[in-house]
């Protein structure tokens, strides 16, 4: 099949070079029949049903480097002052339908550039009669290059065909109609040939979707296009098109398409229509990704901007209710992807709202509910080894590190934290306790409450003591513990985790002493249940908080001591005129 395809692709370069060569021969001797003539052989070869989309896209880039000197000389007599028109009409005059309508397209392109007639005319001329080759592969390249012919020729705003050639509702309406009619050759593409070859066919059209998407391109690269405009005449259309056409390749890329190539204003402003699309797409259309894009788009646009999100829009409610109809009516939908959706909008929130903890609440409450309706939790006790279940597990982590590096010790306030980490199997949980810590200490993030210690320690458990050391009652079992630790306790990763939680005194801090204390004694005893392998990285940093602790009681003391008696309070630390101090007898000579 190759090596068909490599002798079939060079005879027609064979061609396509032969003819090419005296078409250049008949322009150095200003032989306009004769060089169209060879133009219109040369473009014979597209005709051909032997190749595959990608040797066919290799032959129409090679023939349209040489129409692209055919166009040149085209413009030469058109400065000259030869007649567009009738050229133009000469070409028709061409007995195959696919070189006539290249040769068209051509020719139509210079003709809108001499402006003997309006471009608006001209380019409807050609859209009509290009519907007349109905091949797909074909007919798509033919739109695709009516595309590049009409670039820089359309009545745009600020454009020279302007005005008596038209407006840029002529150019809308000319893009949009090259669009519906190229995506349903595309389409077309899927329904040719046996159907044990679908999965080819499928690859072969993704190698092609660029020639559809070319038109939402030039769609957005208008002058005249704004987001009343877009609004009221172009979203529509496309969205009408991508929900006809009833394909799930069309759909997942042309949404896509749309989210890429147009400004951020504009999806702010159609932001509901887009995702009401979204619930209207096809089942087996990955709809998590096309909201991920969105999202991510959103974000960036005012991460890059320093604005916040208007408060007229409410993103996060069209967002969260969108997967929400998602979730309720594709009842086939994984966990994995629902709660991938869940990732998503937490991070959405995140970054466009980042003053709004309920809303990260909100998609951590949701996603423990969408786990609780499953059997996830049991099959994760029983200790399975699914791969379903690992790739959930994976996607729960995920979804619990994504708000730790800007909220912190916040996401102690929140319940559905340390439910959804109840969720986890313990080496999971340990690392995203780990993540927790780090992002705690980069933060430099202050202790300052009983309950916030305590609650620390209940979400880092896996970092504090072994798995099975609650468990552990007889001395057999705890001899074999301390063996398993022994060898864990040697591990760089070991190391690593108990260096964290040795730096969690030291973020104990309070105004009153007291507190600090009650802080120093929940730490100790999460400590103390450790065991002796962890007792050596924990407890110096401990002792050495305590004795921190002790140093402030010291001078509060004598603070106190000196008010007492009326003096005024030194600048420093105070040591000699502490009355304790000064009726202590003196230590006894050597």
């Amino acid at each position: 099949m190759e090596e068909e395809q490599v002798k079939y692709l060079e005879e027609a370069f064979k061609v396509v070079k032969n003819q090419s060569f005296h078409m250049k021969r008949a322009m150095d001797t200003d032989n306009l029949k004769l060089a169209l003539d060879h133009a219109t052989e040369m473009l014979r070869e597209l005709r051909t049903g032997l190749l595959t989309p990608k040797n066919y896209y290799e032959l129409y880039m090679k023939i349209m480097d040489e129409l692209r000197e055919f166009e040149e000389y085209l413009q030469t007599l058109q400065r000259s002052g030869r007649s567009m028109v009738e050229i133009y009409e000469r070409v028709q005059c061409c007995a195959a339908i696919v070189p006539r309508l290249y040769l068209l397209c051509c020719v139509g392109g210079v003709y809108i550039t001499s402006k003997e007639a309006p471009a608006k005319d001209i380019l409807k001329d050609l859209i009509e009669m290009i519907k007349g080759v109905q091949h797909p592969m074909r007919g798509l390249f033919l739109r695709h290059y009516l595309t590049q012919v009409s670039k820089n020729r359309l009545p745009d705003v600020g454009s020279p065909y302007e005005g008596i050639g038209g407006n840029v509702h002529d150019a809308i309406s000319f893009l949009l109609q090259n669009f519906t009619e190229a995506n349903r050759l595309w389409v077309r593409l899927q329904h040719q040939g046996a159907a044990k070859d679908r999965k080819r066919r499928e690859k072969e059209r993704m190698d092609l979707r660029i020639l559809v998407g070319t038109n939402l391109v030039r769609l957005s690269q208008l002058e005249g296009l704004d987001l009343a405009e877009y609004k009221n005449s172009i979203l529509p259309k496309v969205v009408e098109e991508i929900l006809a056409c009833k394909d799930t390749i069309a759909q997942s890329y042309l949404m896509e398409c749309i989210i890429q190539v147009f400004p951020d204003d504009f999806h702010l402003g159609t932001l509901e229509v887009f995702l009401q699309t979204c619930t209207s797409l096809k089942e087996k259309v990955n709809v998590r990704t096309i909201l991920e894009l969105m999202m991510d788009r959103l974000a960036n646009h005012f991460a890059a901007t320093g604005q916040n999100m208007p408060a007229e829009i409410p993103a996060f409610k069209l967002f969260n209710d969108c997967i929400t109809t998602l979730i309720e009516e594709r009842t086939n939908m994984s966990l994995v992807e629902t709660l991938r959706l869940q990732t998503a909008l937490t991070n959405f929130a995140l970054k466009c709202y980042p003053g709004k903890m309920d809303y990260v609440n909100h998609c951590l409450t949701a996603a423990s509910a969408l786990i609780a309706k499953t059997d996830f939790a049991t099959a994760s006790a029983a200790g399975g080894d699914d791969a379903r279940q690992d790739e959930t597990t994976q996607q729960i982590e995920t979804l619990l590190s994504s708000p730790l590096s800007s909220l912190s010790l916040r996401v102690l306030d929140m319940p559905s934290y340390s439910k959804l980490m109840s969720y986890l199997p313990w080496s999971n949980w340990k690392q995203v306790a780990s993540a927790l810590l780090r992002s705690v200490i980069s933060l430099n993030s202050p202790l300052s409450e009983v309950t916030q210690v305590e609650q620390l320690f209940a979400m880092i458990t896996p970092l504090v003591r072994d798995q099975n050391a609650a468990s552990s009652s007889s001395s057999n079992n705890d001899e074999d513990n301390a063996k398993v630790a022994s060898s864990a306790s040697d591990s760089p990763a070991f190391k690593e985790e108990q260096h964290l939680v040795a730096r969690i005194p030291h973020l104990l801090r309070a105004d009153d002493t007291d507190t600090v204390l009650e802080m120093l004694i929940v730490t100790r005893t999460q400590f103390t249940s450790g065991g002796t392998q962890r007792i050596g990285y924990t407890y110096p940093p401990l002792m050495f908080a305590a004795l921190s602790l002790a140093k402030r009681v010291f001078q509060r003391e004598q603070q106190v001591a000196l008010q007492a008696e009326g003096q005024e309070l030194p600048n420093g630390p105070v040591t000699r005129k502490c009355p304790r101090l000064l009726t202590r007898p003196s230590p006894a000579p050597y």
